[in-house]
């Protein structure tokens, strides 16, 4: 399993009048999730994002495949957001599939 976790302070996700949320921390981490039962196939790799308060409390989480990374990544770059988590996410999404 590929587990990695990276942080951002002040980041901003989508938020209406692009006000940045200080006091949220963006985590995020990439692994394979458990194929289903019977199942020959690997289940792909999905890259797990958490927002929490400074106090721990979680915001909101999303999870994405490559694909939906991509169409996420290409939503967020229309409406100005800073891309960089995302884009390293998805880089390690791509190396992930060769493991």
């Amino acid at each position: 399993m590929h587990g990695y976790t990276l942080s951002l302070f002040g980041y901003n996700y989508g938020e209406p009048g692009g006000e940045r949320r200080m006091s949220e921390e963006l985590t995020w981490k990439v692994r394979h999730e458990p194929a289903e039962r019977g199942s020959r196939r690997k289940a792909p790799a999905k890259a797990h994002f958490y927002w929490k308060k400074k106090n721990g409390h979680l915001v909101r989480s999303a999870e994405f495949t490559q694909p939906e990374l991509e169409a996420e990544i290409e939503r967020l770059s229309t409406v100005g957001e800073d891309l960089t988590q995302f884009v390293l996410a998805l880089k390690l999404l791509a190396l992930s599939r060769g493991s």
